[in-house]
């Protein structure tokens, strides 16, 4: 702004502050919806600025979660690639005698897993209606996801459907199992084999 309007502007008359009304802050926020009655007249819904801050605050956590997530799956897919040495993710032949491999030159031996949700027949008795009592007969003789297992080897033996084998040997009794190991993870959750496992089940549950 030139001086000269500057110097006209500070020789105007300024208002008296004693005559000036307090002004009233009205803590809500008009968000830009309307409606209106029965009678046609306009109505403005109002929100409390703190209300509509909440949920600006949630918002953007929720985008910087995506993004998030968007730069693990990245870094994930990279990681199979390495793998498989080829773009193709999807659960066959050629990949799972990959994974095996992988996974047999990986995973630190002895290595102590458990189940990550309910095997398929125990589904009956956890979700369904199946008696309590029976549920903890069978246990004795099933392997339950409760159970921890000393992983003993991978089959060599792949199968489409279930994927990579494990045969375990239940560590309260020394019973052993055949159960894919997909449905399993490591007990020690920091260690490299959980690491290993968790890749693995997400893996094969994603690209099948």
């Amino acid at each position: 702004m030139p001086k000269s309007n500057q110097k006209q502007n500070k020789n105007k008359s300024q208002p008296d502050t004693r005559k000036l009304k307090p002004i009233e802050i009205d803590e809500t926020i008009i968000s830009g919806k309307t409606g209106k009655l029965n009678n046609g007249e306009n109505i403005t819904i109002s929100v409390p600025i703190e209300d509509f801050l909440q949920q600006i605050g949630a918002f953007q956590g929720m985008a910087e979660e995506y993004e998030a997530q968007q730069i693990n799956l990245e870094v994930f897919e990279q990681k199979l690639e390495e793998i498989f040495n080829t773009s193709n993710l999807k659960v066959n032949q050629s990949n799972l005698k990959k994974y095996f491999k992988y996974l047999k030159q990986n995973i630190d031996f002895p290595c102590l897993v458990t189940g990550i949700e309910e095997f398929d027949w125990e589904e009956h008795y956890t979700i369904g209606p199946g008696s309590q009592k029976e549920y903890q007969k069978l246990k004795k003789k099933k392997p339950s996801y409760t159970d921890v297992f000393n992983l003993l080897k991978l089959d060599d033996k792949l199968d489409l459907e279930y994927g990579i084998l494990a045969e375990l040997e239940r560590t309260t009794d020394s019973q052993k199992f055949t159960l894919p190991l997909a449905e399993l993870e490591a007990v020690m959750e920091d260690s490299e084999n959980a690491e290993l496992l968790e890749d693995y089940s997400m893996w094969f549950y994603t690209y099948l």
